[in-house]
C-alpha cells in the first residue's frame, strides 16, 4: 500500500482537533497498519516464530501494535497519540508532510518494538533474562560495544573491527565457545570467555548479532533452571524523565486492567482491595525505576494502604498478588526491551 503523506497529515490533524469521523478513523488505522507490517517485514523470520508460539498472524500484531498507540486513557484522550503530537519540533500544523511520515513511522515501530519484544519474553522467559542481563553487562563493558547495523543490535570487539571479513558462523562459534566453559556461570564471564575467541582468530569478522549471543548463553544454562540472574531492581539509565513516565503509565494501565476485568468485575475483588492493590503496585513499580532494591514483600507494600491481618491476606489475597506481579514484571521489562 502506497503511503500518501499528503492524507497522513490531514488525517492526523483532524484527529488531533478531535473531529474525525469513524470512516476516516479506519483510514488511519489502514495506513498505520499498512506502515507496521512494512516494518516487520525486515523481521519477518523471527516474527512468524514468535506469531506462531502465539497463536498470532502478523496482521493480528499489527492490529495489536495499533490499539496501543490509539489506547485511550480515563478522559478518553489518545494519550499516547497525544504525547506523539507533542513531541514533535515544530507544532503539527508547521511539520511538512514527509517530517510528520518520518515522525509518525517511528512512533508506530516503537510501539511495534515493544510488543515484538513482549512476545519474545513470553515465549522464551530465559532468552529475555538472558538478553537483560547482557544488555546491564555491556553498559559497563572494556570488551564489546553495542551498535546497530543490517542484523539489529550487534556485539562488536573494541580491539578488532574487521567488518570486510564473513560472519562467525554460528554453529562453529557455539561449538568452541561451548569447549571453553568450565565454571563461568554469569554474564560477564560468559561475555570474556565469547571476546577472547573472537580476538584470537583471522577467519571472521569481529562482531555478533545480540540475539545470538542470547541463544549461546542459553546453552549454558538449563532450559528449566531458575539460576539464570534475574535483577530485581530495573535499569532506567537509557530512559529520560519522560519516557520512563510514559512507560509507568503504560504498565498502570495494563495492571488497571487486569484488575478490573479479572478480579472486580468478577466479584472476586472489593473496589477497597482492589485500588488497595493497585496503589500498592504504584510503590512497587517507582521503587524500580528509582533503582532501589526493597526488601518489603508485596504484604509489606499492601498493608500501606488497606488493614489486612497477615493469615486473611495469605489466604485471599496472595495468590493475587504474585500473579500480578508477574504480569507487572512482564509489561514491565518489554517496554525497556526498546529494540529486539
Amino acid at each position: 500500500m502506497k503511503i500518501d503523506c499528503k492524507k497522513l497529515k490531514e488525517l492526523l490533524l483532524r484527529l488531533h482537533k478531535g473531529n474525525v469521523p469513524y470512516g476516516e478513523l479506519t483510514d488511519i488505522v489502514q495506513l498505520s497498519r499498512s506502515i507496521i507490517q512494512s516494518y516487520l517485514g525486515y523481521f519477518r523470520n523471527s516474527v512468524i516464530h514468535l506469531c506462531l508460539h502465539q497463536g498470532l498472524t502478523i496482521t493480528d500484531l499489527a492490529y495489536d501494535c495499533i490499539a496501543e498507540a490509539f489506547a485511550r486513557d480515563e478522559k478518553n484522550k489518545f494519550y499516547k497519540f497525544e504525547n506523539f503530537i507533542h513531541s514533535l519540533n515544530d507544532d503539527l500544523e508547521s511539520t511538512t508532510e514527509v517530517e510528520i511520515f518520518l515522525a509518525f513511522k517511528s512512533f508506530l515501530t516503537r510501539i511495534a518494538n515493544t510488543q515484538l519484544a513482549r512476545l519474545y519474553a513470553q515465549s522464551d522467559p530465559n532468552g529475555a533474562k538472558i538478553y537483560r542481563n547482557i544488555r546491564e553487562c555491556l553498559k559497563r563493558s572494556t570488551l564489546f560495544t553495542l551498535e546497530k547495523d543490517y542484523r539489529g543490535l550487534v556485539l562488536k570487539t573494541i580491539e578488532k573491527r574487521n567488518d570486510h571479513l564473513e560472519e562467525f558462523p554460528r554453529e562453529e562459534l557455539e561449538k568452541e565457545f561451548m569447549k571453553r566453559i568450565e565454571h563461568q556461570n554469569n554474564s560477564q564471564e560468559l561475555l570474556e570467555v565469547l571476546h577472547d575467541i573472537m580476538i584470537n582468530q583471522e577467519n571472521y569478522r569481529n562482531s555478533i548479532p545480540l540475539v545470538e549471543v542470547v541463544q549461546i548463553f542459553k546453552r549454558v544454562y538449563s532450559s528449566d533452571s531458575d539460576e539464570t540472574e534475574c535483577y530485581q531492581v530495573f535499569s532506567c539509565e537509557e530512559f529520560t524523565q519522560f519516557e520512563i513516565k510514559n512507560i509507568l503509565l503504560q504498565v498502570e494501565m495494563a495492571l488497571k486492567e487486569k484488575i478490573i476485568f479479572t478480579y472486580f468485575a468478577k466479584g472476586k475483588l472489593d473496589r477497597k482491595e482492589s485500588e488497595a492493590i493497585f496503589h500498592a503496585f504504584e510503590d512497587i513499580m517507582k521503587d524500580w525505576c528509582n533503582g532501589e532494591e526493597s526488601h518489603a514483600s508485596l504484604y509489606d507494600y499492601l498493608r500501606q494502604y488497606i488493614s489486612i491481618d497477615e493469615q486473611i491476606y495469605e489466604q485471599t489475597l496472595r495468590t493475587k498478588m504474585e500473579y500480578l506481579l508477574k504480569i507487572a514484571r512482564e509489561e514491565f521489562a518489554s517496554r525497556l526491551m526498546k529494540e529486539l
